[in-house]
């Protein structure tokens, strides 16, 4: 005879709605709208920030950037196989898979939910309206702005989307589990989802809390035995092997290498994401901006009316289902206000670009959450349709719940459509038409620089170019790989990379060091590259400004794509504009993101700067044309702009 287990409040659903064809077809239809949505407005190819790191590590079973993600690397390289579309695509296509798959979960999620929520009155509700609210609720889920943003290129965040709703569902059907072994078997399957959960992103580890809140909340006695605390954290253990990936991975030297964790101290700085651990401290006075900008950016996921059915759908939990609303608030307590203390991304106090990018990058931290506000805002579909409108024809509801979320999210369509985003191909292809065969570029950003490893490591294009991180360059294991990888370049400066090794050794053993000497001997170890290169007659280009002490005794010369540095100015470089790619970022019907916004004032800088020394070698109306392309590219710089307008009058004026 089987045992089951008591649930204060809680009786095994009267309405077994999930057991039926039409229930599946619900489910494969969220998971093909979502997925066929992210198809159509899928990037082609590599975009800026994280991609290009993240689909070379795939492709060539490397280590991308701390804390490695090795699930997701292993999964993106099965999905370099895929016989269609270049690598870039095929690894942008596995985050559109998992995300709208997460989004099939969520609605799966709120058939099993709702069924609690609305025990009392299920049996006289229609099953095409609860499908259909299913339907809203996972089109919600996937189709918030945040999600459907990292559900088109290759990020990390579409396999986290997966992850949350699967443990969202997995929560569900533990709720509903009312025999002892099946409770069993699904909290090892809950354990063991969240240590896999963990091997993709770090934040996954505040779901542990949230997990384990709703098991004390529903039945404290089941977790609180010894028998269950060993063999969860067990199956908790076993969710983390893929960690090992990333020793065994590193013993090979791939591209890239990111940490060198092939000893355990490497390993632990790498899983534990010690390079960016910045030590500032939080306050109330950073806190409260920050926390503001969390309710800003949930409002912005979609049109603001769905508040209305968030507001009916909380009523509804509260009203029939009090446990799982105390779950809901510690839900959000963790993947909201907690998320938001501990991440710690200052939004006011500092650069306007600063303040702005800060808010980017702590806004794919908040998918947890507008997922289970989806999934709230679900109720409130149902609830509001069943109930209020229950005068009107079932077909017509039918239709209003199945078309609602999609004119929710219109607006996001518009802004998130990146089936044209060539913008990070066009700045590789930019340098590749201006850099000379066998020479230098020095970056010193993501951006910059990832676009590039994915050319040159997975298209194998213009390998000759050595790309150098200038930032990365502080890092020991970053100057292994260039001397793995490009031993002619890195052996006329072995007597400054070894001093330079040196002198960081305290540093990152933890112990005290000498800032000012480490610098002076980094800023040597660079300028001791660019000087070879310039012996060797190999020209040198950077894609910024370079800091005090670098590069001080070269000219800098702009060719639009690049800054080239020279020893005199004799003579101007010749540059085939023709060949430059930068008009796409001026085309209204491409929506630009803001590292393409990035880019267009990156190269309005480089216009400026070209038609200042064309200006002082040749004559102001030869760098009249490129003042007024300034002009057009620097539209998101005032002052930039103003200096542009300014310059291209005055030329005017003389004529």
């Amino acid at each position: 005879m089987k045992k089951h287990s008591k649930q204060s409040g809680l009786q095994p659903p009267r309405f077994p709605s999930h057991k039926n064809p039409y229930f599946y077809l619900t489910l494969f239809a969220t998971f093909m709208m979502s997925f066929v949505i992210y198809l159509r407005t899928l990037a082609p190819t590599v975009t800026f920030e994280d991609s290009g790191e993240l689909i070379a590590a795939a492709a060539n079973l490397g280590i991308p950037h701390e804390p490695g993600y090795p699930l997701f690397t292993m999964l993106g390289h099965i999905f370099t196989y895929l016989p269609f579309g270049n690598i870039a695509y095929r690894v942008n296509v596995m985050s559109a898979f998992f995300s709208a798959l997460g989004g099939l979960f969520i609605a799966w999620a709120f058939v099993l939910w709702a069924e609690y929520v609305f025990q009392k009155t299920m049996i006289s509700l229609s099953k095409s309206l609860l499908y259909a609210s299913a339907f809203s609720t996972g089109i919600l889920g996937t189709l918030s702005g945040e999600a459907w943003e990292q559900a088109v290129i290759t990020e990390v965040y579409g396999l986290h989307t997966f992850f949350v709703g699967l443990l969202i569902w997995l929560t569900a059907l533990w709720a509903r589990q009312f025999d002892e072994e099946g409770k069993r078997r699904l909290y090892y399957l809950i354990c063991f989802s969240s240590g896999l959960a963990l091997t993709n992103h770090p934040t996954s580890i505040l779901l542990f809390p949230v997990l384990l809140g709703f098991v004390v909340l529903t039945d404290w006695k089941f977790v609180f035995r010894l028998e269950m605390i060993w063999k969860g954290t067990l199956f908790i253990l076993a969710g983390l092997i893929p960690f090992l990936y990333l020793p065994l991975a590193s013993l090979r030297d791939p591209l890239p290498d990111w940490g060198d964790p092939e000893t355990w101290t490497n390993f632990w700085r790498v899983v534990m994401r010690h390079q960016y651990q910045l030590g500032d401290t939080q306050s109330w006075a950073k806190f409260i901006p920050e926390l503001k900008a969390y309710f800003s950016l949930s409002g912005e996921q979609w049109n603001i009316s769905f508040l209305i059915f968030l507001v009916v759908g909380v009523g509804y939990i509260i009203k029939n289902h009090r446990s799982f609303f105390y779950w809901i608030l510690l839900f959000l307590f963790f993947v909201g206000p907690l998320t938001t203390f501990l991440t710690n991304f200052p939004v006011t106090g500092g650069l306007p670009f600063v303040n702005a990018e800060n808010r980017a990058l702590v806004s794919v931290f908040y998918i947890p959450s507008h997922l289970l506000i989806a999934l709230v805002t679900g109720f409130g579909i149902f609830g509001l349709f069943n109930f209020l409108l229950n005068s009107w024809p079932d077909k017509m509801r039918v239709v209003l719940i199945v078309i609602l979320p999609l004119g929710l999210c219109f607006q996001n369509f518009k802004n998130l459509n990146l089936s044209e985003y060539y913008f990070a191909e066009d700045y590789v292809e930019n340098i590749f038409s201006v850099a000379d065969s066998n020479s230098l570029v020095l970056v010193n950003w993501d951006p910059h620089s990832f676009p590039l490893i994915y050319y040159q490591s997975v298209e194998h294009r213009r390998e000759d170019i050595f790309v150098v991180d200038q930032e990365l360059l502080r890092r020991s294991w970053y100057i292994k790989a260039l001397r793995k990888h490009h031993p002619r370049n890195m052996d006329g400066i072995k007597r400054e990379t070894d001093e330079f090794l040196a002198s960081i050794v305290p540093f990152e053993r933890g112990d005290p060091y000498d800032g000012n000497y480490i610098q002076a001997k980094y800023l040597a170890m660079i300028n001791a590259l660019i000087d070879q290169f310039d012996r060797a007659g190999r020209n040198v280009y950077l894609t910024y400004d370079p800091p005090q002490g670098v590069a001080g005794s070269y000219f800098k010369e702009s060719l639009i794509a690049a800054v080239k540095l020279r020893k005199d100015m004799k003579s101007l470089t010749a540059i085939h504009e023709s060949s430059l790619k930068t008009e796409r970022l001026l085309d209204k019907n491409i929506p630009l993101d803001r590292m393409a916004r990035f880019f267009m004032s990156y190269y309005g800088r480089l216009y400026f700067a070209r038609g200042f020394v064309v200006e002082k070698a040749i004559s102001p109306e030869a760098a009249l044309p490129y003042y007024e392309k300034a002009a057009a590219y620097l539209q998101n710089e005032p002052l930039s702009l103003k200096q542009a307008l300014d310059a291209a009058m005055r030329i005017k004026a003389k004529k």
